[in-house]
């Protein structure tokens, strides 16, 4: 058997944005494993004698292990071997945090293979380090296969695996397409990767298309759909005609780009407003396809319905696409629905997130170790003081957004400080921190515009407490965040159903959020966090305060949060939800 690897590695004393990346290959012949890496230019080589030949997996993962406790993150292996990368992919990936890639060696010499492989390796990572998405000519998003069937099989129960299966096995033959407007950053993206890596493993025909980016087209969808229709803007201007003509003609364009799949495709998701204008194309060219449209934010339907206003100018101009599908898929909340939908259109579907992804897969003390470290370079980037990880620290991990309430949560922790001086107690660090998204003008004014704010005078005291800084999309880094944090806000003075708020919770953390949106769905008051009127600052310093400062309430909350969130908010249960409601259209016309 021939197994080639490569392994992909950092050393952390160099670590940071732009650093020089090291590059190593594993090769398995008979009962050897050599492993060679390059050092300054120079390729090292060793030999180790395999104990076994049917025990290689053992023997990689435990001179994986050996090269992390030298100080080496091996971040990705390549192997050309189908059936030992399928067999040993996952559980690099769940075990060892490493990502792996099937290849195809061509040299048959060993020296211009590995370099060969080593090249494949690299190219599916970007400057950062973070590992590039894949999108075909035709702006098709291939999810990275990262575990098996069985791992998933894992995280739910038999009857719900049977069910999926089932599904599954009911939709055979048919074709599910999504359209977003991005491959990454925000929860779609998140949604989409971990539905479409499931579906492939259950032999699912799924597909996920992103549209052609246009920056002037993202800042019409940005300010003039999202912004005005969850109220979120500050200078509210209408959607203007020549904004209207903008947004037609690059429809078009994508349309002609999909016109292909749009004929293949049996259903096809529409994925917030962005895509919204292809219903149109998709009836014209495909009038069997079965259209859903997803709403994936806090539609304020009470201004969308009320004459005369800017969300009603936006929602109309929408709302004539999307009349022509023929689902409207929204968050369980009943205020999210403009009253033309009525209610037989309607269904609700929460946001889900995956136990087996970057951002939640448990992590050992060395990685999480790693990755604050990690951290802390990016922090130097920013030209920030490091995060005391010998201290405590709060954190809310959304986009720099103007509905994610970002001056409240600085607010809120400046009264927290305030609270715990006058009672003589040491004040925990905060952590503002997220990703961007490229159909998101705002992610870089408010960026700025929070880190000006620090430089107010009623800050001075503590602002060397307060890490603001934008990631790139690593989500190990944000799970680590996460893991390590005492206490969790979501201050979204307009929210969806945050996906952010279930991953806290199922990593036992305490959860303040604002009484906004889905939020206080996901929320039990007083149980595994607290739900605040938004705007209530003084409250959310004093629910911190109380948690803090008392270990027991702390303690119980902790446990609460983490032994009870709710499992339907999973991949699997909501795969299965998906897979009914397409199992359902494509039996009858209008399923409920």
């Amino acid at each position: 058997m021939l197994l080639e690897g490569i392994l992909r590695r950092f050393y952390h004393p160099t670590l940071s944005v732009s650093h020089t990346q090291e590059y190593g290959s594993v090769e398995s012949i008979g009962s050897q494993i050599i492993i060679s890496h390059t050092k300054n230019g120079t390729v090292h080589t060793r030999r180790i004698n395999l104990d076994n030949a049917a025990n290689i997996e053992d023997q990689v993962k435990k001179e994986v292990q050996k090269l992390f406790q030298s100080r080496h993150k091996l971040v990705a292996t390549g192997f050309s071997e189908q059936e030992t990368y399928k067999s040993l992919a996952p559980r690099l990936w769940l075990d060892e945090d490493i990502v792996s890639f099937l290849l195809e060696s061509k040299s048959k010499n060993e020296n211009i293979r590995v370099e060969e492989d080593l090249r494949l390796v690299s190219s599916n990572f970007g400057g950062d380090s973070t590992a590039k998405v894949h999108i075909t000519k035709d702006y098709e998003v291939k999810a990275k296969d990262l575990v098996t069937l069985d791992d998933y099989k894992k995280t739910c129960s038999e009857e719900e695996f049977s069910i999926l299966k089932s599904l599954a096995s009911e939709f055979k033959s048919k074709r599910l397409t999504f359209i977003s407007a991005t491959p990454q950053g925000g929860g779609v993206a998140l949604m989409r990767h971990a539905l479409i890596r499931l579906f492939n493993l259950l032999g699912v025909d799924a597909h996920w298309y992103v549209l052609k980016p246009n920056v002037e087209v993202f800042n019409i969808t940005k300010r003039k759909f999202h912004n005005i229709l969850q109220a979120v803007s500050d200078h509210i201007e209408e959607l203007t005609e020549n904004e209207e003509e903008l947004y037609n003609l690059w429809i078009k364009e994508n349309a002609a780009i999909f016109e292909k799949m749009f004929r293949q495709s049996h259903i096809i998701v529409i994925d917030d407003p962005q895509p919204s204008g292809l219903i149109p194309y998709i009836k014209k060219v495909n009038p069997k396809a079965k259209v859903i449209y997803r709403s994936h934010i806090q539609l304020e339907a009470g201004l969308a319905n009320k004459k005369g206003t800017p969300q009603r100018k936006s929602w109309q101009f929408l709302w004539k696409n999307i009349k022509l599908s023929d689902t409207f898929v929204s968050h369980p909340v009943a205020d999210f629905v403009p009253k033309e939908l009525g209610r037989k259109k309607v269904v609700f579907f929460p946001a889900t997130t995956d136990l087996l992804d970057g951002l939640n897969k448990p992590l050992s003390d060395h990685h999480l170790n790693y990755y604050l470290r990690l951290f802390n370079k990016f922090l130097k980037v920013e030209g920030q003081t490091p995060l005391d990880l010998r201290r405590p620290y709060i954190i809310q991990i959304s986009r720099f957004d103007p509905s994610k309430g970002i001056p409240d949560v600085l607010e809120s922790y400046l009264k927290l400080t305030i609270l715990l001086k006058a009672k003589r107690h040491k004040a925990p660090q905060l952590v503002l921190t997220g990703n961007g998204s490229i159909d998101d003008p705002d992610r870089a004014p408010i960026f700025d515009q929070t880190v000006d704010r620090l430089s107010s005078p009623v800050y001075k005291d503590i602002r060397n407490d307060i890490k603001i800084v934008r990631l790139p999309h690593m989500d190990q880094l944000l799970n680590t965040l996460l893991r390590r944090s005492k206490i969790v806000l979501q201050l979204s003075t307009k929210e969806g159903f945050e996906i952010k708020v279930t991953e806290a919770l199922m990593k036992g953390k305490p959860v303040i959020v604002y009484r906004t949106g889905a939020m206080p769905l996901q929320v039990m008051e007083g149980i595994n966090g607290f739900v605040v009127d938004a705007g209530n600052t003084d409250q959310v310093a004093k629910n911190m305060f109380d948690l803090l400062t008392n270990d027991s309430l702390y303690s119980k909350m902790g446990a609460s949060a983490k032994n009870y969130f709710d499992k339907s908010l999973l991949t699997i249960p909501g795969a299965i939800r998906w897979l009914r409601l397409c199992v359902s259209l494509t039996k009858t016309r209008n399923p409920r």
